[in-house]
C-alpha cells in the first residue's frame, strides 16, 4: 500500500461486498473493490452472482446501464444478455453470441446476512470457509459504513490491541480471559472490561461486558458480546474490504437475539451507535499512524506478535516465493461453475 504499509494491500480471504438485505430482487448494486468495478445481482431464484461490471462486448458498465432479467443481465448499450454463468446467451443480432463474450464471475456465498466474495491475488479458489450463522430468532443486521485510509490488517489488529481499550475507548479493569489462539485462517480469543453502559432508565452504569473474538481472515471478524448484568448478548461483525491500495471501506454489523424481549432492535440501534462512536475515536489513528516493523511492545500491550505472525498467511507468493502485489496480474477471478 505505497510507503505506509511494507505489505501488499489486498490480502486473500473472504469479504463482504454488501449485506443481503441490501441487495433487492432485480436490482443491481455497483461497486468499486479490490480496485475494480463489480457488480453484485440476485437472480429470480434468489441465488447471488458478483461480477466484473464491464461488459465485455463493448464496455459499458453494468451498474449503471445494466438490469436484471429474471435469472439473467442485460446491458441496455446494445442489448446484449448474459446467463447465470456469465456467459452471452443473446443478441439483438441474431446468429450465436460471440464466444468469448463471457462476464468474469467471482466466487460468492451468502450467509449470516452478508454476501461474501472471495479474493486471491494469486488467482486461487477458495480454500476456507467462512461458517453461517443461525439468522432465525435474530435481528436484521443494523449497520454502518466508514470509508477509512488504510489497510485491513490495521483495523482488524485492534482485535488483540488491548491496550488501546483503556487509553482511546475509556474501558477500565481490562483482563484477557481466554489467550489468543490461531489455526488456519481461524484466530480467537476472549476479553472482559469493565464499561459505560445505558440502562433501560437512560441512565450510564459502569458494568462487566464480555467480548468473544473471532477472526477469520483480514475480511471477517465476529465479536460476540454479553453484558450479563442487564442479560444482554448481540453479535457484531467487523468487516474490512480493500477499495484500493489507498482506502478501505469498513462495515459495522449489529443483530441482537429476540429472546430479549421486546427492546431486541433497539439494543441493536444502540449498539451501533456507542460502536460506531468507538470507531469514530480510531479514525484519527488509523489515518495518521505509521507501521513499525519492530514496535516497541511493552506488558499489557496483548498479542500483537501473534497477530502480525497470524496475517502473513494472506499475503500469497508466486513460484519464486515473491509476495504477490499487482492485483492485474496474475488475475484473481475465478470463474463460477454453472449451476447443475
Amino acid at each position: 500500500m505505497g510507503h505506509r504499509f511494507p505489505f501488499p494491500c489486498l490480502p486473500t480471504g473472504w469479504y463482504a461486498i454488501a449485506l443481503s438485505q441490501e441487495l433487492k430482487p432485480g436490482q443491481i448494486l455497483s461497486r468499486h473493490y479490490f480496485e475494480r468495478d463489480l457488480i453484485a445481482y440476485r437472480l429470480e431464484s434468489g441465488e447471488v452472482r458478483v461480477a466484473d461490471a464491464f461488459c465485455p462486448h463493448m464496455g459499458a458498465n453494468l451498474g449503471r446501464v445494466g438490469c436484471v432479467e429474471g435469472d439473467r443481465v442485460r446491458c441496455r448499450f446494445h442489448g446484449f444478455v448474459y446467463g447465470q454463468d456469465g456467459q452471452c446467451v443473446e443478441t439483438p443480432y441474431g446468429g450465436p453470441p460471440p464466444r468469448g463474450a463471457r462476464l468474469g464471475h467471482w466466487p460468492v456465498e451468502e450467509k449470516s446476512g452478508l454476501v461474501l466474495v472471495w479474493f486471491d491475488a494469486a488467482g486461487r479458489p477458495p480454500f476456507w470457509d467462512v461458517p453461517a450463522l443461525e439468522l432465525e430468532g435474530w435481528t436484521n443486521l443494523r449497520f454502518r459504513r466508514f470509508t477509512i485510509p488504510t489497510h485491513p490488517q490495521e483495523t482488524t489488529e485492534n482485535s488483540v490491541d488491548f491496550g488501546h481499550f483503556t487509553q482511546i475507548h475509556g474501558f477500565t479493569d481490562g483482563q484477557i480471559t481466554e489467550a489468543v489462539k490461531s489455526e488456519g485462517e481461524l484466530l480467537t480469543t476472549s476479553y472482559r472490561a469493565m464499561r459505560g453502559i445505558p440502562t433501560p432508565n437512560l441512565s450510564w452504569m459502569q458494568l462487566p461486558v464480555d467480548y468473544d473474538v473471532i477472526v477469520r481472515g483480514l475480511g471477517y471478524s465476529q465479536v460476540n458480546v454479553r453484558i450479563d448484568p442487564l442479560r444482554i448478548r448481540f453479535r457484531t461483525f467487523v468487516l474490512p474490504i480493500p477499495i484500493d491500495d489507498e482506502n478501505l471501506d469498513l462495515t459495522l454489523a449489529i443483530s441482537s437475539p429476540f429472546d430479549l424481549g421486546p427492546h431486541a432492535r433497539l439494543i441493536s440501534r444502540i449498539m451501533v451507535g456507542i460502536i460506531g462512536r468507538e470507531i469514530e475515536q480510531d479514525l484519527d489513528v488509523w489515518t495518521y499512524k505509521t507501521y513499525l516493523h519492530a514496535p516497541k511492545l511493552a506488558k499489557g500491550d496483548g498479542p500483537v506478535g501473534d497477530y502480525r505472525r497470524y496475517v502473513k498467511q494472506f499475503y500469497p507468493l508466486d513460484a519464486d516465493g515473491n509476495e504477490v502485489s499487482d492485483p492485474q496480474s496474475p488475475r484473481p477471478i475465478q470463474k463460477q461453475a454453472s449451476p447443475a
